[in-house]
């Protein structure tokens, strides 16, 4: 593909659902960012004439994310927009639509503004099966009798809400539970996991200094609220297993990542404005995979960032930045022996490269999912925005990460700095 030029964006503060943001609905959430970004200036408003933004915890009184955050922002009004959603790589999802834009009309002299939000404070209760059977029988003409009859049949407890399920639709799994699978087949211990916890937090602490620039302000909020500056491995230990509450459970609070409130977004450039907007990086490359969830729900980053590497005939030792999505530590952890190991590369993966070896303390150097939390429609543009900035502070090239996501989905993306 030909490289596309990208701006570094911004983005809101992250923290934990229910605190800070918890009075903010999506929408509300994303102007706040939105407006921030113009204010910045980083590239001529009249340029920017699409927008695709990503949310993944549907709100039935938001149809369209996108277009709706459009019409409450600065924006101009006449700008383009959709809405969509990948899981967890829904923004990533939405820069490599903007990509793909720009390959088809790369003479086009617009902007795009891509990224996502996710209010799990303000996520909406669903009715139970029985109550929503009720009120659809209610809302039509059967006679009022035949109503009455259906409300008593109806148990009492069935009528109040419930939040959101967590599970996989396919398995009837959380992630968390799938993860327990994934760890116990690869047998990676719990010490490693809590490590690899430790790690992210003290990346992400010691890169609030260059993380401050693109984080904007809301709600007198300065910076990220989930860094634990001074966890220990002590600490960590102590934690009862989440998941699997077995002794053999290893996933805990302390080395999964957090339920999150936040956005995050970036400019992707037409190819046509590299001269009038100079460009921060590339995107180079891109994938999206599917795996079979009983071979490990989050096992694609691996399989997507090897296409990747094989593709442009790259090892990861040419990599200046590595960063893979923290969903859980132990899931960070899988896929690392996953593309240290031949036989599952080709028999799992289908990618018969070899690119390496990943050495699990060069990635994530500032911390990751773990640290900062997160909020599923904007972790893919927090992603693309650190590793923009990690480039431009270490004065470094290339730039590869990877996001696992529900239904065993994965992306990954490759940027570069000229």
């Amino acid at each position: 593909m030909r490289p596309i030029p990208l701006k570094r964006g911004f983005r809101t503060p992250f923290v934990k659902m229910g605190k800070e943001f918890a009075r903010l609905n999506p929408v509300e959430l994303s102007v706040r960012l939105v407006n921030g970004m113009l204010e910045k200036q980083i590239v001529p408003q009249a340029r920017i004439q699409h927008l695709i933004w990503g949310m993944v915890v549907a709100d039935p009184n938001i149809y369209s994310i996108g277009r709706e955050t459009v019409l409450a922002s600065r924006l101009d009004r006449r700008v383009e927009a959709y809405s969509l959603s990948r899981a967890c790589a829904t923004s990533l999802q939405a820069a490599a639509n903007a990509a793909c834009y720009y390959q088809a009309f790369p003479e086009e002299p617009s902007v795009t503004l891509a990224g996502g939000v996710e209010s799990f404070s303000m996520a909406r209760p669903v009715l139970t099966d029985p109550a929503a059977a009720f009120f659809r029988a209610a809302a039509g003409r059967a006679p009022l009798p035949k109503k009455l009859k259906a409300f008593f049949k109806t148990p009492p407890g069935k009528f109040l809400p419930v939040p959101p399920s967590a599970k996989e639709y396919s398995t009837g799994l959380t992630m968390g539970e799938h993860c327990e699978r994934m760890v116990k087949h690869f047998k990676i211990p719990r010490e490693r996991q809590d490590r690899f916890a430790l790690a992210s937090h003290r990346n992400a602490a010691s890169a609030r200094n260059s993380m401050a620039a693109q984080i904007l302000p809301v709600e007198g909020v300065q910076r990220d609220t989930l860094i634990r500056d001074k966890s220990s491995l002590e600490a960590l230990a102590g934690l009862p297993p989440a998941f699997d509450r077995s002794p053999a459970g290893t996933l805990t609070a302390g080395n999964s990542s957090p339920f999150t409130d936040g956005a995050a977004a970036l400019f992707v450039v037409s190819p046509a404005l590299e001269r009038e907007i100079p460009p921060d990086a590339f995107l180079i490359d891109f994938e999206f995979v599917g795996v079979d969830p009983g071979d490990g729900l989050l096992m694609g980053p691996g399989k997507a960032m090897l296409r990747i590497l094989k593709r442009q005939n790259l090892r990861w030792e040419n990599l200046d930045y590595i960063e893979v999505h923290e969903a859980f530590a132990g899931q960070v952890l899988c896929n690392v022996d996953a593309v240290n190991d031949p036989a599952y590369r080709a028999g799992k993966y289908g990618v018969d490269f070899d690119a390496g070896r990943l050495d699990e303390t060069r990635l994530n150097p500032w911390g990751s999912s773990i640290a900062y939390g997160h909020p599923f429609g904007a972790t893919g543009a927090r992603m693309l925005n650190q590793a923009i900035a990690y480039l431009q502070e270490t004065r470094t090239c290339r730039a590869l990460i990877g996001i696992c996501t529900a239904g065993g989905l994965a992306g990954a993306a490759l940027l570069e700095r000229r």
